[in-house]
């Protein structure tokens, strides 16, 4: 095969050594296999005193004489030199146009251009792309200060100081096994960061010039919106008698305030960005001083933290531009009646469209429950607040409900609570103007039952007969169903219609589920009696437990302490792995009844804090233990009445970490202190042995169970 057909498997970089990332010179092979330049190797010997191999790390006992005697891998030879001779008589334009060659066809002898080539791919000749970047690869290195006679040679990464070949302090360097590296190699990874850095800084200061573009578009706006009004104004002042020649220029005068405010505030912005842009122009000017300077590594360090802390900066202002997305222009509206109204409203009213307050987007529009307390957040566009706000809360009959307006830090948040039906927030300023996202519609929905999901098994391929044991909210927000010891999960979206059919790849039989919140799940498994982490196309990532496990039931995981609780039914225990290698790293209780001892216990939860709270099943009970596995107390003991659980198959916590505890025929809801609150279901709503508990929604509160033995799903408001 000849060069020029090896040639286009290659890849530039594979003609470069690894350690000094040049093109080979006088490449010898060891008998890994593994090439790389002679006076490479003879710098490691020289150095360490022996040779292993980069790549592979295997370790040779040569001696200085023998590196010469290396077999020379003549194949790399003969293509750096072929590469070498085509880019030596590479010409400066394309043989086909005026272009710069970026293509050599050995066949033609031609050198072509991207353009040009690409009809030339149609004759099947073997064609070499051209390195049309290279520069000078043999890199001068600095002189030693101490030793100006001699090059700089070693970086040491730990001390961050360079060292020639007299320098005695890198030989403690090496004596402590401080991180050693050729200086090249230092100079090299010390001018990626510096590009790198560079492009970081061009990036911000072209999204900064958009800004700048966007700011002065708008002001052109705002002042053709500003001339339309006062044309307005004007117009209704000639159509109306004398009297009211006064009132016209009062409102004139209220008009070129708001538009002295508008320049004000682009001005200001104006001034910002100016102010950013000639940041980040000097601190460019900091960073490529640092160019081939690795003793500057602390300085370009800190140059892009402020980099960063400006990128940081810009894009705050960027979600907090009100001006790009609002205007804040006047709008004149005339008086219909004006005999009528003349008296009171004068030529008409004067009013901004976009004010300084503005109604955080997730909080225009709010669900909640009987009796669920709620907060709309109000933020301020303005350096100064105009004034307090108000806020009315009223439903369409006429009634109305309490509100109580708090301030902090630029921020209002308004809170309430009112009955079930459609409600509506009126918010306004100071200045008796609404604010922007106002009125928030707020719906108080029932409290108990909203859906119920009948005939899971028609919704399977699988173990039809098995029945629902779990239920989950997905990364995408739906609800993923489990049955009991079956492959199939079935996917429904919040309102209880069905999406999906999913068949777990693997041979399993999935119980309990519980989402990583990174894309991935782990799973109890029934068939090799362990938990699998899977990825979010389920395919097996790793397993926890395997032969220790018995029947792994409920599992959660503490993502601070990367700690995985498996609750195993049969083992009458909570085993603790390590969630990232899979290690044991204890155990929670031992079968028995006396408190801290378990009997088949079903599911885990925790609290922010670490607490454990396990549904002790066969004791009926809630237990509560400690970070460190010591009991704390029975939270919730047993009985059939309200405030009791008898057989507790799940248990969750909600976002106030609220305790929802599933037992043989009830939903009931408690405080951290395992204090009842309520029970969630009605008697008539024919929950049967519930097992799996998610909570889906916060507004409104809403928590939905798999319904065991009648084999459906439930979705509450609670």
């Amino acid at each position: 095969m000849s060069a020029e057909t090896v040639l286009t498997f290659f890849d530039e970089k594979d003609l470069e050594c690894s350690i000094c990332l040049k093109r080979f010179t006088d490449p010898k092979a060891l008998e890994c296999l593994h090439t790389y330049c002679l006076k490479c190797l003879q710098y490691l010997m020289r150095k360490h005193g022996k040779i292993r191999c980069p790549k592979c790390c295997k370790a040779y006992t040569l001696k200085n004489d023998d590196l010469k005697h290396l077999q020379c891998n003549e194949t790399i030879r003969y293509l750096v030199e072929f590469v070498e001779k085509i880019e030596s008589e590479k010409p400066e334009t394309c043989s086909r146009c005026e272009d710069r060659p970026q293509h050599y066809c050995s066949e033609c002898e031609m050198y072509m251009c991207r353009q040009c080539i690409q009809q030339h791919k149609t004759e099947n000749h073997s064609l070499y792309t051209l390195d049309t970047d290279i520069e000078e690869q043999g890199q001068d290195l600095p002189n030693c200060q101490n030793h100006p006679d001699k090059k700089l040679e070693d970086y040491c990464r730990t001390c961050k100081l360079t060292a020639c070949e007299d320098c005695k302090h890198i030989v403690r360097c090496y004596r402590n096994q401080h991180k050693v590296i050729p200086m090249l190699t230092a100079l090299n990874e010390i001018n990626q960061t510096v590009i790198e850095t560079m492009k970081t800084a061009e990036e911000i200061k072209g999204k900064l010039n958009e800004r700048l573009d966007v700011i002065t578009k708008e002001k052109s706006d705002s002042e053709s919106d500003f001339s339309f009004s006062r044309t307005a104004i004007e117009f209704q002042e000639i159509t109306i008698i004398k009297k009211v020649k006064q009132e016209t220029k009062i409102m004139m005068a209220n008009l070129t305030h708001i538009y002295k405010e508008k320049g004000n505030i682009i001005d200001r912005e104006v001034k910002n960005i100016e102010s950013k842009l000639t940041q980040v122009t000097s601190l460019m000017d900091s960073i490529k001083k640092t160019m081939n300077k690795p003793t500057e590594t602390e300085n370009l360090a800190s140059y892009q933290t402020i980099i960063n802390a400006v990128r940081n900066a810009a894009a705050a202002d960027e979600l907090d531009q009100s001006f790009a997305k609002t205007r804040n222009t006047p709008k004149f509206i005339p008086s219909q009646k004006l005999v009528d109204l003349m008296n009171h409203e004068g030529i008409g009213r004067l009013i901004t469209v976009g004010g300084v307050y503005k109604v955080n987007k997730e909080d225009e529009n709010i669900s909640v429950t009987k009796g669920q307390p709620f907060s709309v957040r109000v933020s301020s566009q303005a350096e100064n607040d105009v004034g307090p706000l108000t806020a009315t809360l009223s439903n369409s009959l006429g009634e109305k409900s309490a509100t109580e307006v708090a301030h902090k830090k630029g921020e209002y948040t308004v809170t309430g609570r009112c009955k079930e039906g459609d409600w509506h927030m009126d918010i306004t300023d100071g200045d008796k103007s609404h604010v922007i996202g106002s009125p928030v519609s707020i719906k108080v929905e029932a409290l108990g039952l909203v859906n119920t999901i009948d005939n899971i098994s028609e919704y399977k391929k699988n173990d039809k007969r098995q029945k629902v044991i779990d239920v989950v909210l997905d990364t995408d927000g739906c609800m993923l169903v489990s049955s009991c010891n079956s492959k199939d999960l079935i996917k429904f979206d919040q309102s209880g219609c069905f999406v999906s059919k999913i068949q777990i790849p693997q041979r399993v039989k999935v119980n309990r589920m519980h989402q990583l919140g990174n894309g991935h799940m782990v799973y109890s498994d029934y068939v090799d009696k362990c938990v699998v982490m899977c990825d979010n196309q389920y395919h097996e990532i790793q397993t926890f437990g395997k032969v220790l496990l018995q029947k792994p039931d409920g599992i959660t995981v503490n993502k601070k302490t990367r700690m995985l609780y498996v609750a195993d039914r049969e083992c009458h225990c909570v085993f603790k792995f390590n969630i990232d290698d899979g290690s044991l790293l204890g155990k929670i209780g031992s079968e028995g009844s006396k408190p801290g001892q378990m009997k088949t216990p079903m599911d885990i939860a925790l609290t922010k804090d670490g607490h454990v709270f396990v549904a002790d099943c066969d004791n009926s009970r809630i237990q509560m233990f400690d970070a460190n596995d010591k009991l704390i107390k029975i939270l919730i003991g047993y009985g059939e009445e309200d405030g009791k659980v008898w057989g507790p198959q799940g248990i969750i916590l909600d976002m106030d970490e609220n305790i929802i505890a599933s037992s043989n025929h009830k939903l009931q809801l408690f405080d951290q202190n395992g204090k009842f609150i309520k029970r969630i279901d009605n008697k008539d709503d024919w929950l049967d042995v519930p097992a799996g508990i998610a909570v889906i929604s916060q507004r409104p509160r809403r928590v939905v169970v798999a319904n065991h033995r009648a084999n459906n799903v439930k979705i509450f408001n609670y």
